[in-house]
């Protein structure tokens, strides 16, 4: 069994230049996964020269290359209670910003040269109790007309035509989402934007920064030799997520950042697979401690992942309870091997909200998908660089939201396993409830 994400296999993430040739640049975005990518290219076709991306990795070697490769999102909360927080105009506002990030995705998608396996299959979301099906036929009634068409309910004892498991009381049908191949989707923004002339450096840690005369003096520190650097840019971007570090301590206290586990099985035969998600779509539910779940883009693997530990966790460790996850939703499935094991840090706020904003020491950020980050990320990016830019209307949904702290939590999330227990508690308490 691998330990480096099934991914990988054929889009394996690559550096990109390892020497700066000049200190000085106009936007410096520090991360180089979905958002900072995005923000880079948007960037770029607005006319910006000079754009420099920066990781401590090689490029998008975080998240953005081991999620699970669903893309189409909805908020992890109400319109109501959206508005309860951030009033009317902004909460609509916030919800639009959700709607449009699938959209900007197939947008921007059009623009990419090259294939990564974009697949408008739909998704499926499985109710974990009868009240939760109840919740989403009132989601479904609850949006307008035209996104109402592509949404469709089956209730218990009907779920069988979309998803071949016993464990659900019905599903909800998207048909206008779908998969991609999360680690060439990198790939191909990366390309994109050195294509419009943006430089993406690897191996270059954020150390921090200070202002000078109006431009910002950036220091980074070489992972090969920790030799420091300093470039100066007049605007910053961080788009760290849940790989931020103690360096940026004022996102640290506002992001909490949750290992996700999966696993990929042996190529198994087509039949059994299509009889297992018909279609080939993309599959989560509405339990605490979620499944998620997909075929391969070629439809002979079966993706399983989620949450199978709330304590730090090797790629070995995980691999049992996924299995166990993975069994009890397809018992079919005894005797397929594993052949790859891995995990990634999906990044959460306190108030389940994507944020985009500035900082006390004037650099800018992009943080927090909530478990739903390609097409939130990429969308996220772009709007970054509209507020980068300065272009009329860009203060408006999540961008300058206010962000939540914890008082006395540091970054380090050591309440995740008391979580944990309460959310088990939870979702077996939601099926004794039934």
């Amino acid at each position: 069994m691998k330990t480096t994400p099934f991914w990988w296999d054929e889009a394996e993430p690559a550096h990109g230049e390892r020497h700066f040739d000049t200190n000085t640049c106009s936007v410096l975005i520090v991360g180089s996964g979905y958002s900072g990518l995005s923000a880079a290219i948007t960037l770029a076709e607005a006319g910006v020269k000079d754009v420099f991306v920066v990781d401590a990795h090689r490029i998008g070697e975080g998240a953005s290359s081991r999620n699970g490769g669903q893309i189409g999102n909805n908020p992890k909360f109400s319109l109501a209670e959206a508005t309860r927080r951030f009033g009317a105009q902004r909460a609509g506002e916030i919800m639009d910003d959700y709607d449009q990030s699938m959209y900007f995705l197939l947008k921007r998608a059009k623009t990419l040269k090259d294939p990564f396996d974009l697949s408008m299959c739909g998704s499926i979301v499985g109710a974990h109790s009868r009240k939760d099906l109840k919740n989403l036929i009132a989601y479904r009634n609850g949006v307008d007309e035209e996104k109402r068409k592509g949404l469709e309910i089956l209730s218990e004892g009907e779920e069988h035509r979309a998803l071949k498991t016993d464990i659900y009381r019905g599903v909800m049908i998207n048909h206008h989402t779908g998969s991609i191949h999360p680690a060439k989707y990198v790939r191909a923004l990366a390309n994109r934007a050195r294509e419009l002339g943006v430089r993406i450096f690897t191996g270059f840690r954020y150390m921090g920064v200070s202002n000078n005369a109006g431009r910002h003096d950036v220091r980074l520190e070489a992972v090969a030799n920790r030799k420091s650097i300093t470039i100066s840019s007049e605007k910053v971007l961080i788009g760290a997520n849940g790989y931020a570090g103690s360096e940026l301590p004022w996102l640290r206290k506002r992001t909490i950042p949750v290992q996700s586990y999966m696993i990929a099985t042996e190529q198994l035969p087509l039949a059994q697979m299509e009889e297992l998600i018909p279609g080939n779509r993309v599959v989560g539910d509405t339990k605490h401690i979620l499944y998620y779940f997909r075929r391969s883009p070629d439809g002979t693997r079966i993706l399983f992942g989620g949450r199978a530990k709330f304590r730090t966790s090797t790629a070995e460790e995980s691999a049992v309870g996924l299995r166990e996850f993975m069994l009890h939703t397809f018992p079919s499935l005894e005797k397929a091997r594993i052949t790859h094991s891995w995990f990634g840090n999906v990044c959460f706020a306190y108030d389940f909200c994507s944020h985009v904003g500035k900082m006390p020491d004037g650099t800018y950020y992009t943080s927090c998908c909530n478990g739903g980050g390609i097409s939130m990320m990429t969308y996220l990016g772009h709007r970054s660089a509209e507020m980068l830019l300065g272009l009329p209307g860009h203060d408006r949904g999540v961008v300058n939201t206010h962000f939540p702290r914890l008082y006395f939590y540091n970054g380090h999330p050591w309440f995740l396993p008391m979580v944990g227990t309460y959310y088990r508690f939870l979702d077996k308490a939601a099926r004794w409830r039934d």
